[in-house]
């Protein structure tokens, strides 16, 4: 079975004034897995025990740290309801936090801290930028695996176009950490690969360490985040900037 990094991100990465008032935090969280097949297999039994039990909402195909409200009522579900599901929230969350613990090798997380961000970049300059600099410096100089593990990330966050752009710039920085000798792992990082969240439980478990961070953040709540510790590469996240 190929290792795998699942990575996904959390809230709004734009950088407009509004967005940097209301969602103050971007998070990206990074799941590694040596054996990822186990970690999908529990996710998704969760996930099933959830809509049999009428805990999570049955037109979610995936979980996810913060219940999507926009897309939920655009389904029929009523305020009261959304209500109810949040309320058990917070079980199903620990749920697949021990999942986690459980069945993945390391997890990391990114926090960007919007106030601070130079004016000069753009969100799709800031997301490749913090996804590649801690995919090199924080996770694979720390793992340092025989060889690179598959990359996967949920799509959607780029358009096509923008896609290969993204994965030349992740092959262009693994080539100039080799370069400074800054390097500490074997191999060609390869490009990083899209899936669909709802098709792959990997990804929903970078959604749950991401959250769990943006949670910590910006809700001044470590719980969910502690959970993870135990798990944790090196320090377990990286605050920029």
């Amino acid at each position: 079975m190929t290792e795998t990094i699942f990575v996904d991100e959390s809230a709004d990465i734009g950088l407009s004034p509004i967005s940097k008032r209301l969602r103050p935090f971007v998070t990206f969280g990074f799941v590694y897995c040596e054996d990822p097949q186990n970690l999908r297999k529990r996710l998704r039994r969760i996930l099933k025990k959830s809509h049999v039990k009428n805990k999570y909402p049955q037109h979610l195909a995936e979980l996810k740290f913060y219940l999507p409200e926009t897309e939920l009522i655009q389904q029929g579900y009523t305020k009261e309801r959304l209500r109810y599901y949040e309320g058990l929230l917070p079980n199903v969350r620990l749920r697949a936090i021990q999942a986690i613990c459980k069945e993945a090798t390391g997890i990391f997380a990114a926090i960007i801290d919007k106030s601070k961000v130079r004016d000069s970049w753009t969100s799709e300059q800031l997301g490749n930028f913090v996804f590649a600099q801690t995919l090199i410096v924080n996770i694979m100089n720390k793992i340092t695996p025989s060889s690179p593990p598959a990359i996967l990330y949920d799509k959607g966050r780029l358009s096509a176009s923008r896609t290969q752009e993204f994965k030349k710039y992740m092959q262009n920085k693994d080539g100039y950490f080799q370069y400074l000798g800054l390097k500490r792992y074997r191999g060609i990082l390869p490009p990083p690969i899209e899936t669909t969240s709802a098709l792959d439980p990997g990804i929903w478990a970078a959604d749950i360490v991401a959250g769990a961070y943006y949670h910590k953040y910006y809700h001044k709540d470590w719980s969910y985040a502690n959970a993870l510790c135990s798990k944790a590469i090196g320090n377990g996240e990286r605050v920029y900037w």
